[in-house]
């Protein structure tokens, strides 16, 4: 009589569990429809720093690429074809690929869509990124230091005609802009006209054919850490705008 009393509750235990589970209701899984975020840091950083916003986007149910590149030893050529082989690698199974760029993987992600379209391609946001050069880069780009220590890529930073933000056009894909700085006509750093994020000035952020902008106050690499860039860049990807403050 005892042993059945223990089968019968287990029973009645189990089939609770059971009942419960069907009125849980699960979060959007975006794993079903294939959505893709591609993630590439700045120089000097490792894919480490986007952790957050990978995070974030792994808890959605988007699947990431968290690009890894040598940003001071490689050349642009050679890090956008390794980018272009791992993109072609996830293509087949993603029917849609967004992406999150941070300061010269912005630059990257440019000189990537000059070579290369998807129909499967969706929205990209653009992380404090020197769309325009960066007047800070330029005040050390004849410093033998400053070439040894930033590479190929960071002699290419600067205002010259010849320098990334010349070489590569817009994205031809929908993308918006978060620049960081302190909302006023200083900024962080004195060396850069106007406000700035401490490496890249507001103004140098901005580009033809951005779908949105907006100032988020903070610091060049800490801003990717921030709960509200985070949210922005969430919100831009999914509905291709930023969320703005009445």
């Amino acid at each position: 009589m005892k042993q059945y009393f223990n089968i019968t509750k287990s029973v009645i235990i189990f089939t609770f569990l059971i009942m419960l589970c069907s009125c849980y209701t699960k979060p959007k899984n975006l794993y079903e429809t294939g959505e893709t975020v591609v993630l590439i840091h700045g120089i000097f950083d490792k894919p480490v720093v986007m952790k957050k916003i990978e995070n974030n986007f792994r808890e959605l149910g988007y699947r990431i690429l968290n690009f890894e590149y040598a940003s001071t030893r490689w050349p642009m050529d050679t890090v956008v074809l390794k980018l272009s082989k791992e993109i072609a690698a996830i293509e087949p199974q993603a029917e849609k690929i967004h992406f999150v760029t941070h300061s010269l993987g912005s630059l990257v992600v440019r000189a990537y869509l000059a070579q290369t379209y998807s129909e499967k391609f969706g929205n990209l946001v653009m992380v404090a990124p020197p769309n325009q050069g960066s007047v800070f880069a330029e005040h050390f780009d004849n410093l033998k230091t400053f070439e040894w220590l930033c590479g190929p890529a960071g002699q290419h930073l600067g205002k010259d005609d010849d320098d990334y933000w010349k070489k590569f056009p817009e994205p031809n894909i929908h993308f918006g802009v978060i620049a960081g700085g302190l909302g006023n006509e200083h900024g962080i750093n004195p060396l850069i006209p106007g406000d700035d994020d401490g490496v890249v000035a507001v103004e140098e952020t901005k580009l033809d054919g951005m779908a949105d902008f907006i100032i988020v106050r903070g610091i060049h690499t800490p801003l990717l850490w921030k709960k509200e860039v985070v949210q922005q860049i969430l919100y831009f990807i999914d509905s291709g705008c930023f969320l703005h403050n009445e």
